[in-house]
């Protein structure tokens, strides 16, 4: 599948669970035509993610990705080099963040992947074992459950006080730097390309979670995956396209009508 008609430069990004991935069980065999279309077509596919740097290397491979990626919320850029991977952080370091964690954990029920072993966070995501162990492997941010969904509001004014955030992805809560957002990583990552390569790229961002919304307010094209049970996440984002279905499949729709091949 090509592209027949001129577009402009153009740059997609993409959140995973729910949205490129499936949420079950983290496929994408629905997505490969639309992969397919992106690669002959020269057209960046950025994964803007909270999963690891090892978590996404390995997913990257699978998808025969070379193009950099944001990782664990926003809070790490990752580029591609001779000599391996470059690491641009844009936030706290993971045992400043595990340290206040352990304080928080003293007055709310919540439990975090530095507290749980790699069989047990294979269990609660479905992951298999050596993806658990990757995804244990933060750099930045810390993803936790959060017992009682009301201590939220409290525990977010907490974080705020010591310079810190707590914002929610698809299944879990993170607690990360304050003003790390996906969408800082993107308009930073925005900025390279252009720079590197004179021009001016259109950029479409698609993704279904609360995390994901500063990043589809920011682009130019802005497309919500539903959530599982086929409803959709409120948001006063002007020019929203909704995809039709949630997962892979969706995706590969979404994309396949705004390029309208």
């Amino acid at each position: 599948m090509s592209l027949n008609k001129l577009i402009p430069p153009t740059i997609i990004f993409t959140d995973l669970d729910g949205t490129l991935l499936n949420y079950d069980d983290y496929g994408f065999d629905a997505a490969i035509p639309m992969l397919e279309f992106l690669k002959i077509n020269k057209i960046p596919l950025i994964v803007v993610t909270s999963k690891t740097k090892d978590e996404t290397i390995n997913l990257q491979k699978k998808l025969g990705l070379t193009t950099p990626f944001i990782v664990e919320s926003g809070a790490g850029i990752v580029i591609r080099n001779t000599n391996g991977y470059k690491i641009l952080s844009l936030g706290y370091n993971y045992k400043k963040i595990r340290k206040h964690f352990k304080k928080y954990a003293l007055k709310y029920k919540m439990l975090g992947f530095g507290d749980m072993s790699i069989k047990k966070i294979a269990d609660i995501t479905r992951l298999k074992y050596k993806d658990a162990k990757d995804a244990k492997m933060r750099l930045f941010t810390e993803p936790f459950i959060l017992k009682n969904e009301k201590d939220y509001i409290n525990l977010k004014k907490d974080a705020n006080m010591d310079d810190l955030d707590i914002v929610k992805s698809g299944r879990f809560y993170h607690l990360i730097s304050l003003g790390q957002d996906k969408a800082v990583a993107v308009k930073k990552l925005i900025s390279m390309y252009e720079q590197k390569y004179k021009m001016h790229f259109k950029t479409v961002a698609l993704g279904d979670s609360a995390n994901d919304l500063n990043m589809l307010n920011l682009v130019d094209v802005s497309i919500l995956m539903p959530h599982m049970d086929g409803s959709y996440l409120q948001t006063d984002i002007k020019n929203l396209t909704k995809a039709p279905c949630p997962n892979s499949e969706g995706w590969n729709m979404a994309l396949k009508k705004y390029f309208d091949v």
